[in-house]
């Protein structure tokens, strides 16, 4: 689809509904609340949106602004729910070259449960996260290397990037023990665990991983990073 939705069929504004109804399924908000948020005004009493939204019968002006709303505050989900209706956006340099040279698959997520550190099984769906977390659940991550390396750590979450202070001391670079796969380390040498509290939806987790700290990048920005690094993501959805 074009997502022109002027022209948009019945069919268009039903499948419309499962993306949303999915984010709902994910996050706080039901399907009305975001309605409400992409009108900017509340539902009408005695108009039953939810039903014609859900059959496909809304009208177009209040389809182009549910998929507007979504696309700006959840394009992750809604991608991985109907690429077609929500197409990837043309994406910088950096993230062009994580598509291009990241490795997926080898960077895991392992969860807290019991004291006991449990694997995230990886899936093979390139459009699917490759794990699904709750907010405030405990995880760290986990990365095999045959050799000490330095590392430095980013974060994207809705398309805006972050480096991740994982080091001692809140450095952004740290050193990845070949004998422990598990980051990040605390100052004691003990596994750190991490979690995330509040901003639900999908984030990318990259590191890039060299022996030599010169190689490493300070911002996500491909001029900055050398050939002899290798770059390793994973993708996780983080659901209430």
């Amino acid at each position: 689809m074009d997502n022109n939705w002027k022209t948009a069929t019945k069919a268009d504004r039903a499948a419309l509904y499962l993306v949303a109804r999915a984010i709902s399924d994910t996050t706080n908000l039901s399907v009305e609340a975001i309605m409400v948020q992409a009108f900017g005004h509340k539902l009408m009493v005695g108009t039953d949106y939810l039903s014609n939204f859900r059959s496909g019968a809304i009208g177009r002006p209040k389809a182009k602004l549910i998929h507007a709303w979504i696309a700006k505050n959840h394009l992750g989900t809604a991608h991985a729910v109907d690429p077609r209706l929500f197409p990837k956006p043309h994406t910088n340099a950096w993230n062009d070259y994580i598509e291009e040279h990241g490795i997926r698959g080898q960077l895991q997520i392992k969860r807290f449960t019991k004291d006991e550190l449990n694997l995230i099984k990886k899936v093979k769906d390139r459009d699917a996260p490759d794990a699904t977390l709750k907010l405030g659940e405990e995880f760290c991550f986990f990365l095999r290397s045959d050799v000490r390396a330095h590392v430095i750590g980013f974060e994207r979450y809705k398309e805006k990037w972050h480096v991740m202070p994982l080091g001692s001391n809140g450095s952004n670079i740290f050193q990845l023990q070949s004998d422990e796969p598990h980051f990040s380390i605390d100052a004691q040498g003990g596994i750190e665990r991490l979690s995330e509290e509040s901003d639900m939806d999908m984030h990318r987790f990259v590191f890039v991983v060299s022996q030599d700290a010169s190689d490493l990048p300070c911002t996500p920005d491909i001029k900055d990073i050398s050939q002899d690094a290798k770059l390793h993501y994973i993708d996780v959805l983080f659901s209430a």
